[in-house]
């Protein structure tokens, strides 16, 4: 129940999604926007809870270091056809009916993993709680994606992302107290909150007739050969792969280092704590100024928190740093991440749960491969190898974000198929400049030029 508590009081701080007005107008995609910030705080508060558990499970078990990656693995794993088949049905049955099957999948899944004694049975357990959450986010997501008004769908984001970061705040905390009370009463406890999110989640309406506004016949083709829907699927890709192995690799050498249970947790409820107040600020900046300038600071932010991590030989020193580079610095490009996708995916008719169902693969693979690839490099090398690789990686991204040129797009009626490419001259990660004088005469004696 303290899920759904903190779900409230995290309603309190984010009661108006898009940053205007006190609260009180009317938003019809309020009750939505409010159930899908409580589950998706909920799903990633079960998906942080194994971070204080591993180092518990690694001893009990006597699991290896590549073991312990696979079970932190398993769960981003089980997204991949969690997130196939909550499209199929989503698209068919709509996205309460797919956010129902995800919540009962969870609830299932949890308990039993508390009773859990064998590192295979708990992979496999890990493996259907990650499919029940490619159901919940391809339902919940796209849900409160297509009723948030565009112009405020980077606050909405924002809000609801928050949560999810919120989620992995109390993540910890659970785990820390399933290390010391026990699996079973805590993981069982859990369960009945899935339940209660099932009865919350019938309460509520499926969106309207033509709510995912697809006009494209070949999604899969189209979503395949538009540039900005790949580049926002990297990102989100990218960003996975570095938690999964930070979440892998830190809780290890935080207790290599003589870190406890409890400080493992502080470490990552600290670290969620500043995420979650940064979101929100990053969605109403990308409605306002576009995805370039926070997509180009928490990458170069990242990059280099990544390459400094392995310095630290000190448990309090690693879990300063810790906090840092999990805190805002991934936040500010998850958002905007998350906003080319969907802004892309509308201008080229791709259905909204197609958008959401790449979006998670995309996040699935990345956390699928970022776990175990770090553990086994760390295991032949050192912790530094592949955190110095994820970060040239996000120094490569840099350049593919410049060139897009990811500015405000214009409200105007009238807009040009790519309306992100608006203004030439105007450096990409540069905040937009509504003042900025007018540069289309310029344009269009290069355009006569080339003609």
């Amino acid at each position: 129940m303290t899920v759904l508590i903190n779900a409230l009081r995290f309603r309190r701080a984010a009661s108006t999604p898009a940053g205007t007005g006190d609260g009180r107008g009317h938003h019809p995609e309020r009750p939505i926007v409010v159930l899908v910030r409580a589950l998706l705080l909920f799903e990633s508060a079960m998906y942080s809870a194994v971070a204080p558990v591993l180092p518990h499970y690694a001893h009990t078990l006597h699991a290896s270091k590549p073991a312990v990656g696979l079970l932190a693995a398993a769960y981003p794993a089980g997204i991949v056809p969690g997130s196939l088949l909550g499209a199929w049905i989503a698209a068919r049955a709509g996205v309460r009916r797919t956010t129902l099957i995800g919540l009962l999948l969870f609830a299932v899944a949890i308990v039993a993993f508390g009773f859990g004694t064998d590192i295979v049975v708990l992979d496999t357990l890990r493996f259907v709680q990650g499919a029940g959450c490619g159901f919940i986010w391809g339902g919940g997501l796209t849900w409160v994606i297509a009723m948030a008004p565009r112009e405020r769908r980077g606050a909405v984001l924002g809000s609801v992302i928050g949560a999810a970061i919120f989620g992995t705040l109390l993540g910890p905390v659970l785990g820390t107290l399933a290390v010391t009370v026990g699996t079973a009463p805590v993981f069982t406890a859990v369960g009945a909150v899935s339940f209660a999110l099932v009865a919350w989640t019938m309460r509520q309406p499926e969106p309207a007739p033509g709510w995912d506004g697809a006009t494209s016949g070949t999604p899969l083709r189209t979503l395949a050969r538009t540039p900005r829907i790949l580049l926002g699927a990297w990102l989100i890709l990218l960003e996975a792969a570095t938690i999964g192995a930070t979440g892998t690799l830190i809780p290890l050498r935080l207790a290599r280092f003589g870190a406890s249970g409890v400080a493992v947790g502080a470490t990552f409820l600290i670290a969620s704590l500043i995420s979650t107040q940064v979101a929100i600020p990053i969605g109403r900046l990308v409605d306002r100024r576009g995805a370039g300038l926070p997509l180009c600071v928490g990458l170069t932010m990242t990059a280099v928190l990544m390459a400094v991590l392995p310095l630290p030989q000190t448990a309090l020193g690693l879990a300063i740093l810790s906090t840092i580079a999990l805190g805002g610095p991934l936040t500010a490009y998850t958002i905007p991440a998350m906003s080319v996708i969907t802004e892309a995916s509308e201008r080229v008719g791709v259905p909204l749960v197609m958008a959401t169902m790449l979006l998670n693969l995309a996040w699935a693979f990345g956390e699928t491969l970022g776990a175990p690839a770090a553990a086994s490099i760390s295991q032949a090398t050192s912790d530094a190898v592949p955190l110095l690789i994820l970060s040239a990686i996000m120094v490569l991204t840099l350049f593919p974000v410049i060139r897009a040129r990811l500015v405000a797009a214009q409200p105007a009626p009238s807009l040009p198929s790519e309306p992100e490419i608006t203004r030439a001259g105007r450096h990409p990660c540069a905040p937009a400049n509504s003042h900025a004088p007018d540069q289309r005469p310029v344009r269009e004696s290069a355009e006569a030029a080339t003609r």
